[in-house]
């Protein structure tokens, strides 16, 4: 007979360890696994303090106990955890044979309990898991909200100080082909393949920018169609620091007869004009996120345009 008398005192306790995770920057997430001898282990999340994608609460719970006992099954043992476990959580409490799992808020877009999937209950796996779930779920879910929406806070005040580099930059499409220069970073050493662009200099528009850049860094030259431009305000790490950039992309085609590209030396770390297959561009430009996101959108303006030719 499951006792409930104690799930709410067990679950504060695990609100006060959620608390010291984010504290210490992580997702407030703390898990408890109690027997009937009392508390056994307890636990935080720690993904983001080593940089682990299985450092959650519930597996270093689970983890910890069976060291301690000495037994991989944890029989007769109740898990309380602040947050639904997810999918790899879920697996290794239905792996570990514990009786009874109790949580508080829910997860619906990775809960694994109940909201997405119901992994503790699944009549085809060979052990079930008593589940009691919402307590203290106000408390549980407002703790999240509030870590996150002070994340949120601190970023949005954080790009607010940031000064930008304003930058132009293009995306010239021909025959399903993106130009563009090999590059090295000078620290990392890093190879990269860019789009034509660079600082908007005093004087200039940033169309005006875009094309400059374009002849100086590729040889080509291009005629940019104002009306695609769109901004993108972004951070990238090059020569070993980071810098913040506000950068208007645009899509463009060449204003002269297409020819085999030519020997530009522009800078230092300039390694060769190229021409690469569109269709690779979600592994050309997967370093970063934002500059991915440009080319991705720019190429599908560009395929409305006619501009892939």
């Amino acid at each position: 007979m499951i006792d409930t008398r104690d799930d709410e005192q067990w679950m504060r306790f695990a609100l006060s360890l959620a608390k010291k995770a984010a504290h210490k920057g992580e997702v407030p997430v703390a898990a408890l696994l109690v027997g009937p001898e009392g508390l056994i282990t307890q636990a935080i999340n720690t993904r983001e303090r080593q940089q682990t994608p299985i450092g959650h609460a519930e597996l270093f719970c689970l983890h910890k106990a069976s060291q301690k006992k000495g037994n991989w099954r944890l029989n007769e043992c109740t898990l309380y955890v602040t947050l639904e476990p997810c999918v790899m959580c879920a697996g290794a409490i239905q792996q570990s044979r514990v009786q009874r799992v109790v949580y508080g808020a829910t997860d619906p877009k990775g809960g694994a309990v109940k909201s997405l999937f119901q992994v503790l209950n699944d009549d085809r796996l060979n052990h079930k898991v008593d589940v009691t779930s919402g307590v203290l779920e106000k408390e549980c879910s407002e703790l999240l909200h509030g870590f996150f929406q002070s994340r949120r806070d601190e970023e949005k005040a954080e790009k607010a100080q940031k000064v930008y580099r304003k930058r132009a930059s293009v995306i010239v499409v021909h025959k399903n082909k993106i130009l563009g220069f090999n590059a090295v970073d000078p620290v990392s050493q890093e190879p990269y393949f860019f789009l034509p662009g660079g600082r908007v200099e005093d004087g200039e528009t940033p169309k005006e920018t875009a094309e400059r850049e374009c002849l100086e860094e590729t040889g080509y030259r291009v005629r940019v169609l104002e009306e695609t431009a769109f901004e993108r305000k972004y951070d990238f790490n090059w020569n070993g620091e980071i810098h913040a950039c506000d950068t208007v992309f645009y899509v463009a085609q060449l204003d002269e007869e297409w020819s085999e590209p030519k020997d530009v030396r522009d800078t230092d770390y300039h390694q060769g004009v190229d021409w690469i297959e569109a269709k690779n561009a979600s592994d050309v430009f997967s370093y970063n996120k934002d500059i991915l996101w440009a080319v991705q959108k720019l190429l599908k303006t560009a395929q409305k345009k006619s501009a892939l030719r």
